[in-house]
C-alpha cells in the first residue's frame, strides 16, 4: 500500500544511513525549490492527486486572474482577528464552517488534519484512556496516541485482498470489540484512503447505546456536501468529534483543515480548541485562512453545489469508460463508496503508474498494481479524457496479455507491547533490522502517502512484522527502545 515514491524516500522515515551523503546529494540540495516545482508543474498534463483544486482558480469560483499573492501574506493585523481565540473575522469563519458542515462546533486548522486529529485524540483522552484505532489509521493519530497518552486497543477493517487495501469498518466488528474491550472511544477511518466508506449511522448507534465518544476521520470525505449525489457525511450521521482536510478534493490551499464537533453529540468537549490552539503555529498563514474562505463562499453557493455535481458527474464517467474497456478493474467492493476516488488496476502486465508520469499524468498513490486517481474541484473533462486515452494506449502498446493474480494478504496486526506515549519517552537507539527482531519499536514508519503505519511505537517487533517492513519500504535500520 505504498507510493512507488515512498521506496525512493525510505531514509525520511528512519535514520539516514552512516556514509550516506554523496555527491549527487549534494547536488540535489543545491537545487531550487521554486524551479523544482516549477518543472513539476511544467511537466504535468492533467492531475489526479491532490490538491483539489488542481491549480485551477475556477475551482473556487474565481476567475482566470484570481490568485493568492505576497501582499496578501500579513499577520495578527487590528481588524485581523487571533486564531487562537477568534472573536471577530476568523470567529465568522468558522462559524460559517460549521454551519456548511452543519457542526455545533467548527474549527479551523493551518497545520492541516493532522494537528485536527492529534487534538481529537487528546479531547478523547479527557473522556477515558482506552480507545479502539484502526489499522489503516493516518500516522498522525499514531503521534496523537502518544501525545494524549491513550491506551490503543487495534482492530483490522475489512480487508480487500484483491487490491491489497482496507475497507469498511463493520456494525458486527465494533460490537464485538467494544464488548471486549471496554473502550472509552473509538476512531474510525472514512472514506478510507481508497475510497470505501463505512456505514457511520449504524456504528454511532453503537457508541451511543454504551456511552463511547466517536471520532471519525473523514479528511477524504470534506466534500461529502450533498446527500442527493453522495455518501452522509459523519457529521449528519451521529459522530461525535469529525477531522475534515480542505485540500484533498476542496480547493482550499494545501495544510488547511477543520476539527467539528456534531450537533447531537453526548459529550461537551469544551478542550478541543484547546488542544487545536497548542499544536498550531502562533503565526497562522492568513494565505491559507483566505483560501478557506473563498471556499465556504464557492462550496455554499447554488453555483459551488452545480460544479461540485460536475465533478461527480466526471468521477462517474472516468469510472465506467475505464470499466468498460476490460482491460481494466476499478474497485468498488465496499458497501459505500466515495466517487471522486478512482481506485484502478490493469488486467495485463505494466508499470502502469510509470507509463502515465511518461504522459504527463500525475496520480495521487500505487497500491501495489493498482493505482488511485483522485479527482477534486479543479478537475476537468479534458483530464478524464486525456486519462482514458492513455491507459487504451497503455494497453495497445503492452499487447494485453493477462497477468497471474495473487492474493494479497493483510498486514500483521499490531501487538503493542508498551504504549506509544512511553515508547516516545524511553531512552532508544538505532539498530541494523535484521536484529531487531524481539525489540520494541521507539518510532512510527508510515511512509506517505498514503501515511498508514508500517511500525508503530511500542509494538512488538516480531519477524513477520520485520519482514512486511522490509518487502514494503525497503528501510534497512529501526529505532527501538533500550531499555524498559
Amino acid at each position: 500500500m505504498i507510493h512507488d515514491a515512498t521506496l525512493r524516500r525510505k531514509s525520511s522515515a528512519g535514520e539516514i544511513p552512516s556514509g550516506a551523503a554523496s555527491e549527487s546529494q549534494s547536488a540535489q540540495a543545491r537545487l531550487s525549490l521554486s524551479k523544482k516545482i516549477e518543472a513539476v508543474i511544467a511537466s504535468e498534463r492533467a492531475s489526479f492527486h491532490t490538491p483539489g483544486h488542481k491549480g485551477r482558480p475556477h475551482s473556487f469560483g474565481a476567475d482566470k486572474n484570481f490568485s493568492f499573492a505576497l501582499a496578501g501574506d500579513v499577520t495578527e493585523l487590528p481588524g485581523l482577528d487571533d486564531l487562537s481565540r477568534p472573536d471577530g473575522v476568523l470567529l465568522s469563519l468558522e462559524t460559517r464552517l460549521s454551519n456548511l458542515f452543519n457542526a455545533r462546533r467548527s474549527f479551523l486548522s493551518v497545520n492541516g488534519a493532522s494537528a485536527c486529529l492529534l487534538a481529537a485524540l487528546m479531547t478523547a483522552a479527557t473522556v477515558g484512556r482506552r480507545i479502539l484505532v484502526p489499522t489503516n489509521l493516518h500516522r498522525a493519530a499514531v503521534n496523537g496516541l502518544a501525545l494524549a497518552n491513550l491506551e490503543p486497543v487495534w482492530y483490522k477493517p475489512e480487508w480487500n485482498s484483491t487490491y491489497g487495501i482496507y475497507q469498511e469498518v463493520t456494525e458486527a466488528v465494533v460490537e464485538e470489540q467494544l464488548s471486549a474491550t471496554n473502550a472509552n472511544s473509538l476512531l474510525v477511518v472514512s472514506p478510507t484512503y481508497g475510497g470505501a466508506v463505512s456505514d457511520i449511522g449504524a456504528i454511532a448507534s453503537v457508541c451511543k447505546k454504551r456511552g463511547v465518544l466517536l471520532i471519525v476521520d473523514e479528511a477524504h470525505g470534506a466534500h461529502l456536501l450533498s446527500p442527493d449525489l453522495l455518501p452522509i457525511s459523519a457529521l449528519s450521521c451521529g459522530a461525535d468529534i469529525v477531522v475534515h482536510s480542505l485540500h484533498k478534493t476542496l480547493p482550499a490551499l494545501t495544510q488547511t483543515g477543520a476539527l467539528h464537533i456534531a450537533h447531537d453529540s453526548l459529550f461537551s468537549l469544551d478542550g478541543a480548541r484547546l488542544f487545536l490552539t497548542a499544536l498550531q503555529s502562533s503565526s497562522p498563514s492568513y494565505q491559507l485562512m483566505a483560501s478557506v474562505d473563498k471556499l465556504v463562499d464557492f462550496v455554499s453557493s447554488s453555483s459551488g453545489i452545480k460544479r461540485l455535481q460536475q465533478i461527480v458527474g466526471l468521477a462517474e464517467d472516468l469510472r465506467s469508460r475505464v470499466a468498460g474497456s476490460s482491460l481494466y478493474e476499478v474497485y468498488a467492493g465496499a458497501a459505500f463508496h466515495e466517487p471522486l476516488h478512482v481506485l484502478l488496476r490493469p488486467l495485463f502486465s505494466v508499470d502502469l503508474a510509470l507509463e502515465l508520469q511518461k504522459r504527463g499524468i500525475g496520480i495521487e498513490a500505487v497500491f501495489n498494481k493498482s493505482l488511485l486517481c483522485l479527482l477534486g474541484m479543479g478537475s476537468e473533462q479534458c483530464d478524464v479524457d486525456l486519462l482514458v486515452e492513455s491507459l487504451l494506449d497503455i494497453a495497445e502498446q503492452a499487447g494485453g496479455q493477462p497477468h497471474a493474480e495473487d492474493d494479497i494478504q493483510a498486514p500483521p496486526l499490531f501487538v503493542q507491547s508498551i504504549e506509544p506515549g512511553e515508547a516516545f519517552k524511553l531512552p532508544s537507539n538505532v539498530v541494523p533490522i535484521e536484529a531487531a527482531a524481539g525489540l520494541i519499536s521507539a518510532e512510527c514508519i508510515a511512509p506517505c502517502p498514503p501515511g498508514t503505519p508500517v511500525v508503530v511505537p511500542g509494538q512488538l517487533l516480531e519477524k513477520e512484522s520485520l519482514a512486511y517492513l522490509l518487502q514494503f519500504t525497503g528501510i534497512r535500520s529501526l529505532r527501538v527502545v533500550e531499555k524498559i
